[in-house]
């Protein structure tokens, strides 16, 4: 078992450099195969003497074999070990300096020492301050045991090719064909058997501490390995970087166009063989069924388009500038069907935004929802947010009518996820902490108010566009600062008109089933200007669906304020 006193002195330059040395051995091994198979016995030499020089010939030709295996299983397991201990080196930087940073010692047997809050803590902070050094204790602890695991995952793997090698079982070329004998195929086999395995990732519904644990003790190249080897075990996870989560998931596009077309074309084949009269119609009493079918069919044939738009967005131009480069974060086929796209790397820069879209939004639209990702993500650009992602978050159901929308359970169901993801986001971020948005249209808008009311969002501004309530009666009731919620609602809006008003209860009691408006100035938070919106036909001059999704148009109010509170300015 390896110590953390022994794994801070972890160095992997000596096996690195030693690669070179190996290397230049194996090429001067492999360039022997055609001697070898020249010293084959003569022809026409027969006797005792020519057998047992036939058997000296094939105990060196084979000897050889082994060798050349040996010497590729060494060079390999050195790269990859000496890789592996790159990745052990950042995870101990990252606890090291996230203990400095907090006041905390890590002993020689990994102990995390608390060494007490900041001297200067006021009394009625004590309690708080004492339950964020517990959470940060807890951190270090995922941290220490994970790069633990890695070292002690690398070193059980390293002394397993060594112990091959040096009992002499990294290959048996005795089965070999002499006659054709090729030192580099017996590297390559060699080889195989010296690749170091990657440690597995914590198990699934892990937090994002933990997996950004996990993920700190791998190698940039291991991590790649993982993604494009096991991408389902990349794509989804809160915590991992976002390159990496880009590579899995669009390795597993493919993978859910293909289930989605097989589940279509099953669908296909049981329509065409559906039940029917001699006339070739549907039976009256099996109607609804049928019905139920093709209703199915058209939901999927919405769905493949929708991840077709979507792989399409994904093929940008390579010289595309970094800060434009789109990051696929999730993809879900089931259901309604999920996903999360990103504009921008999350992971590299000063500002970002997470917009969750709400009722009607689904996987065969999202690319729709993304549009307006990609517009607030140039206005931020433009009110001085150069360093900015947008992204656009659909991982969760969706209310899919507005009768639906008067329900909390959609929000419900979904806010842990979003938490979970807005805490992955502050995990896999590098260097100075980004300036983080939490940005809600609709019913998304309840999504974010139900999980900042419940669990407190890593965000540092949160902003509610043509909310129908966000669960809360009060700003402070979001677990963040009320000057730091904004809200705007179009006049036009048709939410004004099916804003689930205050209903009758019991004993007089009003009930707002998603909470009052927080355009409402007893609310409490900020509110910023939108155009009017469009109107419904006719003088009366009604609120209008179309309003609703006007908020994202080129130079609106609306537009510019939800940029500037992205780039961090006020709007």
């Amino acid at each position: 078992m390896v110590t953390w006193a022994e794994v801070t002195r972890w160095d992997p330059g000596p096996l690195q450099t030693a690669v070179g040395e190996i290397n230049a051995a194996y090429n001067k091994v492999v360039v022997c195969s055609d001697d070898l198979r020249g010293i084959n016995t003569a022809d026409g030499w027969h006797g005792e003497a020519a057998t047992a020089a036939a058997s000296e010939v094939d105990q060196v030709i084979d000897g050889m074999e082994e060798y050349a295996a040996e010497v590729a299983s060494l060079r390999r397991s050195a790269g990859d070990v000496g890789d592996a201990i790159s990745g052990v080196v950042n995870g101990v930087k990252e606890v090291e300096g996230l203990a400095r940073a907090h006041h905390f010692t890590i002993g020689g047997d990994g102990e995390i020492v608390d060494n007490g809050p900041p001297p200067e803590t006021a009394d009625g902070e004590k309690e708080a301050v004492a339950r964020e050094r517990a959470a940060i204790a807890a951190e270090l602890r995922d941290r220490v045991a994970e790069v633990l695991k890695s070292a002690t995952d690398i070193d059980d793997d390293f002394c397993s090719v060594l112990d091959r090698i040096v009992s002499g079982q990294t290959i048996d070329a005795t089965g070999n064909d002499n006659e054709n004998t090729s030192l580099a195929a017996a590297g390559n086999s060699g080889a195989v058997m010296g690749a170091l395995s990657i440690p597995a990732p914590p198990p699934e519904g892990a937090t994002a501490a933990q997996n950004a644990a996990y993920w700190a003790t791998l190698s940039e190249a291991q991590r790649t390995r993982l993604a494009m080897d096991r991408p389902e075990l990349v794509g989804p996870r809160d915590g991992f970087s976002a390159k990496q989560r880009d590579i899995a998931n669009r390795g597993l596009i493919g993978r859910e166009r293909s289930r989605l077309q097989a589940e279509r074309d099953e669908l296909r084949k049981k329509i065409a063989d559906f039940r029917r009269t001699g006339g070739g119609e549907i039976k009256l009493n099996d109607r609804r069924e049928f019905d139920a079918l093709t209703a199915r069919l058209g939901e999927l044939d919405k769905k493949i388009k929708g991840v077709d738009n979507l792989d399409a967005m994904l093929k940008q131009d390579p010289a595309t500038p970094e800060n434009q480069k789109y990051y696929l974060l999730g993809i879900d086929g089931h259901d309604d069907g999920k996903a999360i796209l990103a504009k921008g790397n999350p992971d590299t820069t000063a500002h970002v935004a997470s917009y969750v879209p709400g009722t009607t939004a689904d996987l065969a639209t999202f690319t729709d929802e993304a549009a307006r990702g990609d517009a607030m993500h140039q206005a931020a650009i433009e009110a001085g947010g150069r360093s900015t992602s947008v992204i656009t978050w659909l991982g969760y159901d969706a209310p899919d009518t507005l009768s639906n929308a008067g329900s909390e359970s959609y929000a419900d169901n979904g806010k842990q996820a979003f938490d979970k993801f807005q805490d992955g986001l502050r995990e896999s971020h590098t260097g100075a902490p980004s300036h983080s948005t939490a940005i809600g249209h609709s019913y998304g808008t309840t999504l974010v108010g139900h999980a900042a009311r419940d669990g407190g969002l890593a965000v540092d501004d949160m902003v509610f566009v043509a909310s129908p309530g966000v669960g809360v009666d009060y700003a402070h009731q979001l677990n963040i600062a009320p000057d730091h919620v904004y809200s705007t609602t179009a006049e036009k809006d048709v939410i004004n008109v099916t804003n689930f008003p205050r209903m009758p209860g019991g004993e007089g009691m009003l009930i707002d089933p998603l909470g009052p408006d927080p355009m409402d100035p007893q609310f409490g938070g900020k509110t910023f200007e939108s155009n009017r919106g469009t109107t419904a036909g006719g003088p009366a001059e009604l609120p209008s669906v179309g309003a609703h999704g006007e908020y994202w148009k080129q130079d609106s109010p609306s537009l510019r304020g939800m940029g500037k509170i992205v780039a961090g300015r006020q709007p």
